[in-house]
């Protein structure tokens, strides 16, 4: 009699294991699943840059959370000017907002003509200033 309840009990003990393993796996499922949905709610905006170096104006348009400004042909935004250090500034996407900060360059970084320090928050309609290079700053929501 003693072995047939010991028996049980095992078999109950397996089962709660399993069904305690299965529980855990959903949640798992569940918070990357909502992890997933979230990051797609918080989707990067299109920042447009207009580039102004000299008497010439470029227009890019970048969709992805971090951009490399600077004079290195690695960086997303190549500028060749000798203003520019080889990695000068970063703009990126987090929190809802663009941010800009500076990479310890040469010439420092402004921002509507004030130091960047920091990183700061940046909107639609800034200049942003790099050396002598000037970049307007267009937010597209659409």
């Amino acid at each position: 009699m003693n072995a047939i309840i010991a028996l049980i009990l095992r078999i109950i003990l397996v089962i709660l294991a399993y069904v305690f393993v299965g529980g855990v796996a959903y949640l798992i499922y569940k918070d990357l699943k909502s992890t997933v949905h979230q990051q797609e709610l918080t989707a990067v905006p299109p920042l447009i840059m207009q580039i102004k170096i000299d008497e010439e104006t470029i227009t890019r348009k970048f969709s992805q959370p971090e951009i490399i400004i600077g004079r290195d042909s690695s960086c997303d935004l190549s500028l060749d000017n000798s203003t520019i250090s080889l990695r000068h500034s970063r703009i990126t996407f987090h929190d809802k907002h663009w941010w800009v900060e500076d990479l310890d360059s040469t010439n420092g970084s402004f921002l509507n003509n004030v130091s960047i320090d920091t990183p700061t928050v940046i909107t639609s309609g800034d200049q942003l200033k790099l050396g002598r290079v000037f970049i307007s700053i267009t937010e597209n929501h659409t």
